[in-house]
C-alpha cells in the first residue's frame, strides 16, 4: 500500500491532497464533506476538497464519506495508489437488520485496504474494535454543526415560523426531520433501523392526554403520514430543496424525537442542541456521547416507547424544565461546531497519514 511505502521512496514529491467522495444527492454526505474540506481549507495550509468521481484520482487520500461508497470502490485497481480512509456512521451484526450485517462483513473482509476507519460515536467505535479492526486504524471524531445556521430564533421568529406552516399556537409540536421510509418514492414501507414504529406508538399515547402537531421533513415519509392519518393526529410535511433551509423548521418546534434503532448521528441531535429545541432520544449514535441525562436531554433504550413517552410528558408539563434543557443543550454544542470538528479531522485523522506518507 502507498502508505506503507512512503511517497520519497515512490518519487513524490508534493504532498497529497484530500478528496472526500461524496454522493452529490443533497443529502448528509455532501454537507458533512462539504463543512469538513472547507474547514480544514480555510484553518490548515492543505488542499482538501469534494468529489463524486474518485476513479480517476491517483496518488492522493481518498476519503470515502459512507460505507456503500467505499464498497462499490473495492477491485478498483487505481485504488492501490491511493491512501483509502472510509467512514462508517452506523452498522451492526444482527439478524433484525440483515443488510447492515452484510455491508459490515465486507468492510471486515476488505479492512487491509483502508489506512483508517472513521466513525462517529462509541457505539460504533466499540463494535469495530471488537469486530477485529486494529484499534490503531479506527478514529472517531463526531459529526459537527454550523452554529451560523443553527441557532435559537427569537419569539418573534418562532411565532412567524409556526404561522407560516400553520402550526397553531396552542399545540405542542415535535420534529422528526429524517427518511425513515424505504426507498426514494413515498416511502410506505418502514426503515424500521429508524424507528418509525416505534415513534408512532409515542405519538399515539400522547396525543390521548395532550395536543400535539408534528412537524416533518425529509423524504418517504409516507408510513408515518399514513400513521399520523389514522391516529387523527394534525401534521405538515415538506421535502426540502436545500439541506439548509432544515434550520427554520427547528424554530417551530417545542420538542425533538429520535426513536431510531440505529444511528450514526443523527445530526439532528446536534441540530436540536444549537436551535435551542429539548430533546429525547434512543441511545443510538452520538446522543449518548453528547447528551447527559436530566441535563441538556433525555434517553431511552431502543423501543422503550414507555420511557420516550414519560420524557416528552414531562416535558410537555414542564415549561421551566424544557428553559433548563435548552440552556444547558446551548452551553454543549459550543463544542461541535464545524470549524472546530474540521480541526479535529485534519489533526487526529489526516495529518498522521500524511507523516506516514512523508
Amino acid at each position: 500500500m502507498l502508505y506503507r511505502l512512503g511517497r520519497k521512496r515512490l518519487g513524490l514529491s508534493s504532498p497529497p491532497e484530500l478528496y472526500y467522495v461524496v454522493p452529490a444527492a443533497n443529502w448528509v454526505t455532501d454537507w458533512v464533506g462539504a463543512y469538513i474540506t472547507s474547514g480544514i481549507t480555510a484553518q490548515f495550509n492543505w488542499q482538501a476538497r469534494v468529489t463524486s468521481t474518485p476513479q480517476f484520482l491517483i496518488d492522493h487520500i481518498i476519503h470515502y464519506g459512507e460505507l456503500g461508497a467505499f464498497l462499490s470502490s473495492l477491485g478498483s485497481r487505481r485504488n492501490t495508489r491511493n491512501t483509502i480512509v472510509t467512514t462508517i456512521f452506523h452498522g451492526n451484526r444482527t439478524a433484525q437488520f440483515p443488510a447492515l450485517t452484510q455491508s459490515v462483513d465486507r468492510l471486515i473482509e476488505n479492512i487491509g485496504v483502508a489506512a483508517r476507519i472513521v466513525t462517529a460515536c462509541r457505539i460504533m467505535e466499540k463494535r469495530l474494535v471488537a469486530w477485529g479492526v486494529p484499534p490503531e486504524k479506527v478514529v472517531r471524531i463526531p459529526l459537527g454543526v454550523d452554529l451560523n445556521l443553527f441557532k435559537p430564533p427569537s419569539q418573534q421568529q418562532r411565532l412567524a415560523c409556526r404561522r407560516k406552516l400553520g402550526i397553531p399556537d396552542d399545540v405542542f409540536c415535535i420534529g422528526s426531520f429524517q427518511k425513515d421510509g424505504n426507498g426514494w418514492g413515498e416511502g410506505l414501507t418502514p426503515k424500521l433501523v429508524k424507528g418509525p414504529d416505534v415513534f408512532l406508538r409515542v405519538v399515539e399515547r400522547l396525543h390521548k392526554q395532550y395536543k400535539l402537531f408534528i412537524l416533518l421533513t425529509g423524504p418517504a415519509r409516507g408510513y408515518v403520514k399514513k400513521g399520523l392519518e389514522s391516529l387523527g393526529v394534525p401534521y405538515r410535511h415538506e421535502i426540502l430543496s436545500d439541506y439548509q433551509e432544515v434550520a427554520e423548521f427547528y424554530h417551530c418546534l417545542d420538542l425533538y424525537l429520535v426513536a431510531s434503532r440505529e444511528e450514526g448521528g443523527p445530526k439532528a441531535i446536534l441540530e436540536s442542541l444549537a436551535s435551542g429545541v429539548p430533546l429525547v432520544s434512543t441511545r443510538v449514535g452520538l446522543a449518548p456521547d453528547v447528551i447527559q441525562q436530566g441535563e441538556n436531554g433525555f434517553l431511552a433504550d431502543s423501543e422503550d416507547v414507555a420511557g420516550l413517552v414519560e420524557y416528552v410528558a414531562q416535558l410537555i408539563e414542564q415549561p421551566e424544565l424544557r428553559r433548563q434543557l435548552t440552556q444547558n443543550g446551548l452551553n454543549t454544542i459550543a463544542d461541535y461546531g464545524w470549524q472546530q470538528i474540521a480541526a479535529r479531522y485534519y489533526r487526529e485523522l489526516y495529518q498522521p497519514l500524511l507523516d506516514e506518507l512523508s
